[in-house]
Order: structure tokens, then sequence, then C-alpha cells
């Protein structure tokens, strides 16, 4: 009997386990995102499109960053994607996104309708910072941007967006979240 119950204390463990590293599998696969408007000044909200999965289905969706709302996230629409995400890419002339599903492109109206769009129109890509610099300094992740300094702590940082056209306000995706971060 004993032996019995031990078994089963060591079956739920390892269950726990299991389930808690699955969980956190998740976690280190943060979503997509591309940065479409810059705020311009502090009356002006940037606007982002991230594509994420959500329960059991993967979304995309547009959030506008409200600066005077403590950086809320406002849904502003939302699509549900027919397969995961890859890729994201904005429309070289329009305000739709491009998403790649399964090593195929779709192209999304600004209304998030699935619409057909030659392929010549995609790869405009968001603002990406390219001219950063990341240090280690005791454990803590420091990224230099010209003549700021952006203190992530332990974070790992997988990507890096100015949303603001004067570099003072930065989408960071790291490897287990999505921050806002001035400087």
């Amino acid at each position: 009997m004993r032996s019995l119950l031990l078994f089963i204390c060591i079956g739920f463990t390892i269950g726990a386990l299991y389930y808690k590293y699955n969980n956190q599998k998740e976690i280190s696969n943060p979503p997509l995102v591309t940065v479409l408007h810059q705020s311009l000044d502090k009356e002006d909200n940037p606007i982002i499109v991230l594509a994420k999965k959500q329960e059991n289905n993967y979304i995309l969706a547009e959030y506008e960053v409200q600066l005077n709302n403590n950086y809320l996230f406002k849904t502003m629409k939302a699509a549900t994607l027919e397969g995961k995400p890859t890729k994201l890419s904005l429309d070289k002339e329009s305000e739709g996104i491009w998403v790649e599903i399964d090593d195929e492109w779709n192209y999304f109206t600004s209304d998030f309708e699935l619409a057909i769009r030659s392929p010549k129109y995609r790869e405009r890509t968001s603002a990406e910072q390219s001219n950063i610099i990341v240090r280690e300094e005791r454990g803590r992740t420091i990224v230099q941007v010209e003549d700021k300094q952006l203190d992530l702590g332990e974070r790992k940082i997988k990507q890096l967006y100015p949303l603001a056209t004067d570099g003072s306000l930065w989408l960071v995706v790291t490897d287990q979240e999505i921050i806002i971060s001035t400087t």
C-alpha cells in the first residue's frame, strides 16, 4: 500500500512538473509584433499589431498604446487566424498587414479582412531598431540607443521597436513578455 501511494505521489509530481514546463515554453514564445504608427508627440498614441496565441486560437490584434493612461493597450480590432503565424510585415502602400501562416503570406486589410493583394506590396518593415548596443552588467541587460539607456533588468531582448519618433518610448519584446520602456 505504501508503494502504491509513493508511486501516485511521484506520478503526480512528474505530471505537475511537465505541466509547468509546457506553460513556461508558451511564455518563452512571445507574440509577433510590428509597429503600425509611431507617436509624434505626447497627444499622439502609437499603434501596434500583435499576432499571438490566445486560448486555443491564434489572433491578429491592433492596439493603441494610451500614453496618458499608464501605457494601457487598448484593443482597436482583432481577427482570428487560420493557423499559426510565423512572421508579420507591413504593406508598402496601405494600412494593411501581411501575416505568414504555414509558409504562405496572407494580406489583411486595415479592417483585418483577408484579401487578395500582390506580394510586391509586402516587405515594408516597421521601425525595428538596428543601431543599438546591448550589454550585460552584473546580470542586467542594458540597451544603449544613441545617447539614451534602457535598463531591462534580467530580461533577454528579442526585439526592440521605437514607439515615438523622438526615441523617448520603446516597445521591448523580451524572452518573457512585452514591455513599454521610456528613456
